[in-house]
């Protein structure tokens, strides 16, 4: 192998192992900030919250009860009733 090649190697070894150590080195980056978001998070003072809930209405009683109208219908019969005469 002549010397161009050897130096070719070599730089991307360099850069293979510069990428490599770049990525881990943001990676605990990103995961120490989220952890550090969530202990920020758990050390905060709760403030405590008001809710208002409006109470249920009392049912009202339902109204008496009505008796249904009765209508009588009287219709005039025409022809035999019946009777004796005929």
């Amino acid at each position: 192998m002549n010397s161009i090649h050897r130096i070719g190697v070599t730089i991307a070894s360099f850069a293979t192992v510069a990428t490599v150590a770049g990525a881990f080195v943001i990676q605990g980056y990103v995961a120490g900030q989220q952890a550090e978001q969530a202990i920020a998070q758990v050390k905060a003072p709760m403030t405590p919250q008001l809710i208002y809930v409006n109470p249920v209405p009392t049912p009202q009683p339902p109204p008496p009860a009505q008796q249904p109208q009765v209508i009588h219908i009287v219709v005039a019969g025409y022809g035999d009733d019946g009777g004796p005469d005929g």
